[in-house]
């Protein structure tokens, strides 16, 4: 399949070429605005040099075999993360993981709405449309050279097949991945296409059985939990499908039922998840007490509100904004603070924390975060490596500042397979 260059040759000419001041895209991009809506400033914390890399790392990360099912899809990482009993490298498709990354790219660089629309497309194509599913996308499987895609590769485990991590997130993501198309430059009639049009009503439909009478979603049909990092992201999926509904489809009253269900999900959040005895969140509707024991999901759900704000809900912005502080004090041994050291278990580098440092004032920690992770992920010999995760691009992305890049990306050119991990 078309591929790049390997990525560490490209990642030093990025690193080490002086500004030759090439223009990424026609859309005009406001640098004061951040890659969804939200209440949370973007930040220039972030060097050039890096930034160019991480959209370089996005561009990495899709796939491209003309012709082939599995065109368009974007890869959760860069390495393999299935190897079958034939030595064949699989990567794993997850459409959250996906949204967020070229959401926060599209801010950056807005050529990347081609990529965008054939992501859109590859989710259309695998979206089911009918049945207890509809309008579910669950995880898919890409052969390294893309020219198979699959629910459940060969020697897998099968906990690994059919597997979505939430329904409800995942929908929501898509519908800010549709309206993300939009503001930077996408071509409105993609999404008035029929299938388009029909895959993202179907998914509507399936979020709207979600929602319980208090407000909230669960997670998935077979998963009956509200959890406040998922009803965040569905309040501002909502509202992006509304966006949709007003401006491409000319659906005003559709639009409102969707506003609708967006402020009925942000009261829930207040008024069912708010612990004001600790001035913290409650990770789920029946969970214990507010605590921050655990970085992930206690600490890092004090998070969510606070970056999926919305002018609407200036009440859970102002309580996160004392939130975060008081939880992120908790991850500091001796002088060592949480930006400074891996503190969630699983190796998952969590940049959000970073961007919500950078939201409530404390800069020098988000400093200290993007310095770490920038030595970690412009390694030569492992550039954006594993646990590195495509929905970290959002959250890294929203610290730099779009403009020209430091040196020409490399164009996709013809060899027979792409390298597993390359």
């Amino acid at each position: 399949m078309p591929r790049q260059p390997p990525l560490r040759h490209a990642l030093i000419a990025v690193a080490g070429a002086a500004c030759i001041g090439l223009t990424p895209a026609t859309a005009q991009v406001n640098a004061s605005t951040p890659p969804m809506d939200s209440l949370c400033p973007p930040g220039t914390l972030v060097d050039a040099a890096f930034r160019d890399a991480a959209v370089l790392t996005m561009r990495q990360l899709v796939v491209r075999a003309p012709g082939q099912a599995s065109h368009g899809a974007v890869r959760r990482a860069l390495a393999p993360a299935h190897i079958d009993g034939q030595r064949r490298p699989w990567h794993h498709i997850a459409a959250y993981e996906g949204n967020l990354g070229l959401i926060g790219a599209l801010r950056i660089d807005p050529t990347l709405r081609t990529e965008a629309a054939d992501w859109l497309r590859w989710q259309v194509r695998n979206l089911p449309l009918r049945g207890v599913d509809q309008g579910v996308l669950h995880d898919r499987w890409v052969l390294a050279d893309g020219s198979q895609q699959s629910s459940c590769p060969p020697d897998i485990d099968a906990r690994h097949c059919q597997q979505i991590d939430a329904t409800d997130s995942t929908i929501a993501s898509l519908f800010l991945m549709a309206k993300a198309y939009l503001d930077n430059g996408g071509d409105a009639a993609l999404l008035r296409e029929p299938a388009v049009r029909l895959a993202l009503e179907r998914s509507a439909v399936t979020l709207a059985r979600l929602q319980q009478p208090n407000g909230l979603s669960w997670a998935k049909r077979s998963h009956p939990v509200a959890y406040l990092m998922d009803a965040v992201e569905v309040a501002a999926g909502w509202r992006a499908l509304a966006h949709v509904q007003d401006t491409v489809w000319a659906q005003p009253r559709a639009a409102q039922t969707s506003r609708t269900r967006a402020q009925r999900t942000s009261s829930g959040v207040e008024q069912q998840l708010w612990d004001a005895g600790s001035g913290l969140w409650r990770v789920s509707l029946d969970s214990g007490p507010a605590q921050t024991r655990h970085w992930y999901p206690d600490t890092m759900a004090q998070a969510w509100p606070l970056l999926w704000s919305s002018p609407g809900q200036p009440t859970s912005f102002s309580a996160s904004r004392a939130a975060w502080p008081r939880a992120a004090a908790r991850w500091r041994t001796n002088d060592t603070a949480w930006q400074s050291r891996n503190v969630d278990p699983a190796g998952f580098w969590w940049p959000a924390a970073a961007v919500a440092a950078h939201c409530v004032g404390d800069t020098a920690a988000a400093v200290d975060w993007v310095a770490r992770a920038r030595a970690a992920w412009l390694r030569a010999d492992a550039p954006f490596a594993w646990p590195f995760q495509v929905s970290d691009l959002l959250w890294l992305l929203w610290l730099a500042e779009p403009g020209p890049p430091q040196a020409p990306l490399p164009v996709p050119t013809a060899t027979p397979a792409d390298r597993p991990g390359g």
